[in-house]
């Protein structure tokens, strides 16, 4: 056996062919194999068709160079009583790199014009050009179904609910594109032509209005709306090289989990959101205002099988704008502004939170035969939260009027400030079955049980310092010392719970008939019991269900 050291190894050894075929070994983007930084103008096809001086492959991955655009134009003008904020935000982006052209089929698939044009047949008008063709096998172009992006077509043109419908006749081929011409249909081939794979990016381009007015009711109160349109770039899982492609077919080797793979041609999400309200004088010194507002999320990035894919594939899970929410609420504030020292502010919201799924992830193993769309209380729906906020401050200078110890002011600039929360427990969804630290299975409906009410307080104690540095200039700058403690009360907030028990505290593995049979398999192998009990307990606290414990901090921020 040969004693190498690492210094005797270089990645240059090998060829770039030899290490990306050993899939799971490197992965790279924006540099070559070996490390080195590759230029911008390095395009996504360069990864097929780029050789170095001896002709060999260099497989080089461009880096992710996405293109940002936005011009945005408001104006603010009266008309009468009425005071108008109109704007429209133009926003581009384009992801500048290559998506596929189907989702469904690595290769191009034929469609019904060039379809009917090739066999000398005359299209059925219930038929539309772009239909994509499937044939009865690689070799026949006996015609077996139609299809136009997720939807599935008889060859008489009539829809049908699912790709599940036609399978379940055989097996089913696409009709590939240029296959009579002899076009190359292996991507690892290196004449492969990524343009009859791939196509570009399709750039985004989005309005989002914005109109916003207030006008009085009477002197002592006053209405208020806005409508407003936003977009969001996809904030997660929207890249994939040609890297991740060149092994698409063999999918079980670059993702042997069968986690959900990226999608480069991932859309921004919409948000309209609509708010409208009241506000009223109660007396000199307080005010209250009533709101009610409506929020739509399209577009939402979430996990989808794709089934009834060409072989070899046949399903695979990809990210897609697939989910849609809603968030409606009721808020209801009440501010006293700042008399005798004394400023406060209360605010009660009413919330529901609903949608097809929380975040990108949600619908991990329940999309398995089609995407589901049942609305459920989203995980960040908090249904009732009151804030409060209380604060006792003295000004300075003129505006000073504390107590004094002869010409000195002596609580000048000092404050005092004190914030509570209780908010209701957020939705979780609870599992059948106990299994160690979590569980599997649901119980009950998705989101259908509730955490715990938690309740919080922080207060703030600041007092800010003037020190002259020029006597002439009579400059000075500010020392603004401050003692800051949050979670005042040390209050044991559960912000989670194992989903089988609904305890933060206990799992409930070591209770059920799995656990009892685990702790009768160490007692067995002559371990001690205790021991591993001892041991189960301290990683069951480890998880963090519960909010941190009381916080002091104690600092000074210098102002100039």
């Amino acid at each position: 056996m040969w004693d190498l050291d690492p210094s005797q190894l270089r990645l240059d050894m090998f060829s770039a062919g030899e290490l990306i075929n050993r899939q799971g070994l490197l992965d790279y983007s924006g540099y070559d194999y070996l490390g080195n930084k590759l230029g911008t103008d390095v395009r996504f096809e360069d990864f097929f068709t780029s050789r170095d001086a001896d002709g060999r492959r260099t497989f080089v991955v461009a880096p992710q160079q996405p293109i940002y655009g936005a011009v945005f134009l408001q104006d603010k003008f009266s008309y009468k009583d009425i005071i108008f904020r109109l704007g429209m935000r133009v926003d581009y982006f384009d992801a500048n790199t290559k998506v596929l052209r189907d989702p469904y089929a690595l290769y191009e698939i034929e469609n019904a014009k060039d379809y009917y044009n090739r066999i000398g047949k005359e299209k059925p008008t219930s038929i539309s050009d772009d239909y994509s063709v499937y044939v009865a096998s690689e070799e026949s172009d006996g015609l077996v179904a139609f299809r136009k992006g997720d939807r599935w077509f008889l060859p008489n043109g009539t829809a049908v609910s699912g790709g599940n419908i036609i399978y379940q006749g055989g097996l089913v081929f696409p009709s590939y594109a240029g296959k009579t011409q002899g076009r190359t249909l292996k991507i690892q081939d290196p004449n492969f032509d990524p343009n009859t794979s791939f196509i570009d990016y399709k750039p985004q381009v989005n309005f989002m209005p914005r109109l916003a007015f207030s006008f009085p009711i009477s002197e002592d109160a006053g209405f208020f709306a806005h409508y407003d349109v936003l977009y969001q770039r996809p904030p997660s899982n929207s890249f994939s090289s040609a890297l991740d492609y060149y092994f698409f077919q063999d999918i079980s080797r670059i993702n042997p989990d069968g986690a959900a793979l990226n999608n480069p041609n991932l859309k921004p999400v919409r948000t309209v959101d609509y708010e409208v309200g009241f506000q009223q004088k109660v007396s000199e010194v307080m005010a209250m205002k009533v709101s009610a507002y409506y929020k739509e999320m399209k577009d939402l990035i979430q996990q989808r099988v794709l089934a009834n894919v060409a072989a070899p594939l046949n399903s695979y899970k990809v990210f897609d704008n697939l989910d849609f929410g809603t968030v409606k609420g009721f808020s209801f504030s009440l501010d006293r502004r700042r008399t005798n020292n004394l400023e406060i502010n209360a605010t009660y919201t009413l919330q529901f939170a609903d949608g097809s799924g929380s975040d990108a992830n949600s619908s991990n193993g329940i999309n398995n035969r089609g995407p589901v769309r049942n609305l459920i209380p989203l995980s960040f729906d908090e249904r009732h939260r009151i804030t409060t906020v209380i604060d006792y401050r003295y000004g300075s200078g003129k505006a000073y009027n504390g107590p004094r110890i002869g010409s000195t002011n002596i609580l000048e600039d000092f404050g005092i400030s004190f914030t509570g929360f209780l908010v209701s427990g957020q939705p979780y969804t609870r599992n059948l079955n106990a299994r160690a630290f979590g569980g599997s299975g649901f119980a009950g409906s998705i989101n259908g049980a509730r955490l715990p009410w938690n309740f919080s307080a922080d207060l703030n104690v600041q007092k800010r310092f003037p020190v002259t540095v020029s006597k002439t200039s009579g400059k000075k700058m500010w020392f603004n010392a401050y003692f800051r403690v949050q979670n005042v009360f040390n209050t044991k907030n559960i912000i989670d719970v194992y989903k089988f028990s609904g305890d933060a505290d206990n799992d409930g593995y070591l209770q059920s008939s799995f656990g009892l049979d685990r702790i009768r398999g160490v007692a067995q192998t002559g371990r001690d019991v205790d021991a591993f009990l001892d041991a189960y307990s301290w990683r069951l606290l480890a998880p963090g269900n519960y909010t941190l414990p009381r916080r002091m901090y104690v600092g000074v921020i210098l102002d100039f």
